[in-house]
């Protein structure tokens, strides 16, 4: 039987990717590559190159849509949840309620996500484009001057202060789920005044769910490290009063995917995050030796380079 397959060399869409907390998560990246509203030390996509808070309508949503629709005709297994994810900050779209509109009226029985790291909730105009989405998920990873300063290196606009008053502005406003994520490095935002601090926040936010991560994939800081088991479980105990998760990324479950033209989707894959082989080809539905094959000729090719960190070895874009 002919099996139709999907053009996997789209501008604005990237994965489907498992993720642990969304499943087959189909990204949807409207920002031009590290222009953020934050230089974060443990950024996975590499330093901001452009740090601005100027929202700007950097795609026309027509074009958006036709390719989320060419994949959704063409792939044979779609996706789980759409996620606004990307190398930069999504509330720096401008037309992100428009977006996100048009796609819930399209496709109403999927999950619509945002990732954000929530520095512009305190515009309303910003909020009201993110009522659409089925979850947002934003980012508070310290509220004192000092830390969030040397954790999240904002643009000089920024203070703690003016987003978590967005924060709590968002979830007056929001009826969907808010999940806050705060993302742990090791001697940075882990000490106790700062983990009660940002409990006390959250506290006033109240959000559906407190995600805790860390640092586990070459960050764009060097000295960023994370946080071993035993010391996440101890943040935690910070956030017991939540609904509180210590999350993860990837899981492995297999997939099935056309293992046509996989280097490009490796290289696809990677510019937005390094990736462990494994991951990749779980991502990409590909056994482990081909991905490996695949692997081994781009790295002779210069096309990709390997990272260490935290003992792991992932794969990343050359250049």
């Amino acid at each position: 039987m002919f099996t139709r397959q999907y053009n996997f060399f789209m501008k604005f869409l990237f994965g489907p990717v498992p993720s642990r907390r969304f499943g087959r998560s189909l990204g949807l990246d409207v920002i031009p590559a590290k222009t953020c509203s934050y230089d974060c030390i443990y950024c996975e996509s590499g330093p901001t190159t452009s740090l601005s808070i100027e929202r700007q309508n950097f795609v026309d949503c027509s074009q958006v849509l036709e390719e989320l629709g060419s994949f959704m005709r063409d792939s044979p297994q779609g996706a789980d949840v759409f996620t606004f994810s990307s190398a930069g900050e999504p509330t720096l779209y401008e037309p992100m309620g428009e977006l996100s509109a048009a796609i819930k009226r399209q496709y109403p029985k999927i999950p619509l996500i945002v990732l954000t790291n929530g520095s512009f909730l305190w515009k309303p105009e910003v909020r009201r484009g993110l009522l659409q989405a089925d979850r947002v998920v934003p980012s508070l990873d310290a509220v004192t001057a000092k830390c969030f300063r040397k954790i999240n290196r904002p643009h000089p606009s920024l203070h703690p202060e003016q987003i978590i008053e967005g924060l709590r502005a968002f979830r007056k406003e929001y009826k969907g789920q808010l999940h806050i994520e705060v993302l742990l490095a090791l001697g940075v935002n882990d000490s106790r005044e700062e983990l009660c601090a940002i409990a006390k926040a959250i506290e006033s936010i109240k959000p559906d769910k407190v995600e805790l991560n860390t640092v586990v994939r070459p960050p764009a800081h060097a000295g960023a490290k994370g946080l071993n088991g035993e010391n996440m479980a101890r943040a935690a105990k910070f956030f017991s009063s939540f609904n509180v998760e210590i999350v993860g990324s990837f899981h492995t479950a297999a997939q099935k995917s056309s293992e046509e033209n996989i280097d490009q989707k490796i290289l696809e894959t990677v510019k937005r995050r390094p990736c462990t082989a494994e991951e990749l080809a779980a991502s990409l539905g590909v056994s482990q030796e081909r991905m490996q094959i695949e692997a081994d000729k781009l790295l002779g090719e210069g096309r990709l380079i390997r990272l260490c960190f935290d003992q792991k070895e992932f794969l990343g874009p050359a250049g």
